[in-house]
């Protein structure tokens, strides 16, 4: 546990090495975006109005969620560049196991998001019209399954990279449609038309975060969810450490 603490507090200092400047834009950014996306809320479903059986409330208190934890809901740890750039490597000459570095890291990397976005975040929902209480007390255990099922995700993507020859671009910018599309994590599943939603948020990529959120905002069935993510979370988590391993033989970079 000491070299896990030492990790995390290693890698939150270094988040921070560019300054507040750099902070500072780049969580106006997110704050940019998010608001953004309130204004469309606010004009799909304005107060006493309902959009696909969800209120603005409802709605506003999904969108600040997904800023809110967003870290969590996407795990993206170092792994997929370090691949690429060759620093990888130099974690297998650490007293250490290579995933337990990796995840130390990135909750260590987590800090600065939480205090400075997350934070101020959470107190003006009110003020935002979202909802700061979650309308279902299995929330938390779902965020801690999500959590862990994101960080073997990652794990796996970064096998598909080690496979595909260090196509880590080409990965990523899937990835990245993947996850807009699939997580619910931009729109929620009880929005989309034709029963498409009720099918992704019990899929692996559904249960990364549309179930938490669906949840927390209270239009979610615990009962269906929860098993869904501890299912995939049983399913992905051996998966994951047997490729992860199996990749070690065929890992190559850039960087030697």
């Amino acid at each position: 546990m000491k070299p896990t603490m030492a990790t995390m507090r290693m890698c939150l200092k270094e988040s921070s090495y560019f300054g507040i400047v750099n902070l500072a834009r780049t969580y106006l950014i997110k704050l940019f975006g998010t608001l953004f996306m309130l204004m469309i809320w606010r004009m799909i479903a304005p107060d006493g109005v309902e959009a696909g059986g969800m209120t603005y409330q409802q709605l506003a208190t999904f969108t600040l969620m997904t800023g809110i934890l967003s870290p969590m809901l996407d795990v993206r740890t170092p792994v997929s560049s370090w691949l690429h750039e060759g620093t990888l490597l130099s974690l297998y000459q650490r007293p250490m196991g290579v995933m337990t570095q990796l995840v130390s890291m990135t909750l260590g990397r987590w800090g600065t998001h939480l205090v400075f976005f997350s934070l101020p975040l959470y107190l003006l929902m009110p003020a935002l019209g979202g909802s700061r209480l979650p309308a279902s007390p299995w929330f938390l255990p779902s965020l801690c399954l999500a959590v862990t099922q994101g960080f073997l995700v990652d794990f796996l993507f970064a096998c598909l990279i080690v496979r595909a020859a260090n196509l880590s671009w080409q990965i990523e910018s899937l990835r990245r449609a993947l996850t807009g599309l699939l997580t619910g994590a931009v729109i929620p599943f009880s929005l989309l038309p034709w029963g498409i939603g009720q099918a992704l948020e019990l899929s692996p990529m559904g249960t990364l975060a549309g179930a938490t959120l669906s949840l927390y905002i209270g239009s979610g069935d615990a009962a269906r969810l929860l098993p869904a993510q501890a299912f995939w979370t049983a399913v992905l988590l051996p998966l994951s450490l047997y490729l992860f391993h199996k990749s070690t033989e065929r890992m190559m970079s850039y960087g030697g």
